[in-house]
């Protein structure tokens, strides 16, 4: 097999990794941690998320842990150089860089990780690059078009047969899609177990939240924090609606049912709730229970327009 097994990949990205937390001061240790077991478990959730509707034969498994590991390996670099993980400041050491999937996209070639993890073959160079990239990316138009049939035809590929076919292209891209929305999926579910644990935990305040942006909440076009900054209207009440917003852009039935059969929704409440967001709670919920309920195929939702 062309891609390192799971095992050898972890060994990978904890040696890489591993260098960043020997060398960092103590406000940076925890970060690094943090993104060290995040990585970890998105790759452990992509891999679940994936058993449930493609079983993807064992190379296909491979790509997936590798770009599902690898999808935030640009932070690393992110917080040595600019000492947080917020993405309006990488311009600043990066002018080209939207965010850290950029980023991530450029090290994992320029540090030769690629190299490492897949030491004799270059097909799938570009392929685990743009998922980085766009993992980071939100694009309502993600699985647009892209059905059951389409997934269930990667059985019939072996995924070298995949990236050197000239027949394949559909295939190719559509296994980027769908990979890339695993990963973004999963990404968010961990955000909500993080709140749930008080890892992220938004301040209490008596802040009213703007009824514009409690609008745009509930027509499911929320602005990104950035947006709502500059416009002046942030508060750390209006952070919850940004929080709840990530369910309106995930595409993945199996993700959506794990967040609801967990009860995430009510224990981010319970833990860092106020009367101020209830309402955004109860508007979360009903929209969570319409996305599971609105698809053909128990496996991606049926976008609405």
């Amino acid at each position: 097999m062309d891609i390192k097994n799971i095992e050898e990949q972890k060994e990978i990205f904890k040696k890489y990794t591993d260098k960043y937390i020997e060398n960092a001061d103590e406000q940076k240790i925890g970060g690094y941690v943090d993104k060290q077991n995040h990585s970890v478990f998105v790759m452990d959730e992509a891999l679940l998320t994936d058993a449930l509707f493609t079983e993807y034969n064992p190379s296909f498994k491979n790509l997936l842990a590798l770009e599902s590991l690898f999808h935030d390996i640009g932070r690393f670099e992110q917080l040595k150089v600019t000492g947080t993980f917020k993405d309006n400041e990488l311009k600043d050491f990066y002018p080209n860089m939207e965010d850290h999937g950029d980023l991530g996209s450029q090290i994992i070639v320029e540090h030769e990780l690629l190299k490492e993890l897949i030491p004799n073959v270059r097909i799938y160079d570009e392929e685990v690059q743009k998922v980085i990239k766009l993992h980071s990316k939100v694009n309502p138009d993600l699985l647009e078009g892209i059905m059951r049939d389409y997934i269930v035809s990667f059985k019939n590929y072996d995924l070298s047969e995949l990236f050197l076919s000239n027949n394949a292209s559909k295939e190719r891209e559509v296994l980027t899609k769908v990979n890339t929305s695993i990963i973004q999926d999963v990404d968010r579910l961990d955000i909500f177990r993080k709140i749930v644990k008080g890892i992220w935990t938004p301040m209490a305040t008596n802040d009213k939240i703007d009824p514009e942006i409690f609008e745009l909440f509930k027509q499911g076009k929320m602005p990104n924090m950035n947006d709502i900054k500059a416009a002046g209207k942030w508060n750390s009440n209006v952070g919850h609606l940004v929080r709840l917003s990530f369910i309106n852009q995930m595409n993945l039935v199996p993700v959506l049912i794990k967040i609801r059969n967990e009860n995430l929704i009510d224990q981010v409440y319970n833990a860092t709730g106020n009367n101020i967001v209830a309402d955004a709670y109860e508007v979360a919920k009903e929209q969570l229970d319409k996305k599971i309920e609105n698809t053909d195929d128990g496996i991606i939702v049926r976008k609405t327009r």
